[in-house]
């Protein structure tokens, strides 16, 4: 597969996509990954969210999958870099990843388009607004990179699975019902619960 990551896809993470007849990635929380070709990238989404994002000439394209969001420094910023927290570096990390992998396998900015999805409020909890924050994070950044949101689908109380195919743009998902949520819910809690922690840990990331 022509693929480049700066995460470690482990071998069960790839696998022949016998419906899709492809050669497909499954994409864990914290990691992203871009190909240049057929293959198709899935990744399964509660309160995370995932950007498609590609180059729709050339078919260069990937996807990421964080779950920590950011936090603005003051209501007035209007520049990325105005952006600062220990949350921030999580999501802000994933964008640059996804998108400097774009281009240094020969994409063009100016030909992005961007696709997002999940950011589903899965917990009564302290952790209840995680996905609200992920939809505002992720929305915002693609405003500032002057990225174009094609299409997206977020926000509710359910999970979905995403299933995105870079090299023609086509995204294909399906939403998990509510009594199938515990994996998720439970899986997403023990990453929060250990990404808060490392917040106050300088040079701590899970990418």
């Amino acid at each position: 597969m022509s693929r480049i990551s700066d995460v470690s896809i482990k071998d069960e993470q790839l696998y022949w996509d016998h419906r899709f007849k492809r050669n497909t990635i499954k994409l864990l929380p914290g990691d992203f990954d871009v190909v240049h070709g057929p293959e198709m990238l899935v990744t399964v989404l509660g309160s995370c969210v995932a950007a498609c994002i590609r180059d729709t000439k050339s078919g260069i394209g990937g996807m990421n999958h964080f779950l920590l969001p950011t936090e603005k420094k003051n209501k007035n910023a209007t520049e990325w870099n105005d952006y600062n927290s220990a949350a921030t570096r999580y999501g802000d990390l994933a964008m640059e990843q996804l998108i400097n992998k774009i281009v240094a396998m020969g994409g063009k900015r100016e030909n992005f388009e961007a696709k997002i999805f999940g950011g589903a409020r899965m917990f009564e909890t302290s952790f209840s607004d995680i996905g609200a924050k992920n939809i505002e994070f992720v929305t915002k950044y693609l405003k500032i990179e002057k990225i174009r949101t094609l299409s997206h689908d977020t926000a509710g109380n359910h999970a979905r699975k995403i299933y995105y195919i870079p090299e023609s743009g086509e995204v294909y998902l399906k939403r998990i019902t509510n009594t199938n949520n515990d994996t998720i819910k439970n899986r997403e809690y023990k990453y929060l619960s250990e990404a808060r922690k490392a917040r106050t840990t300088a040079d701590i990331s899970f990418f």
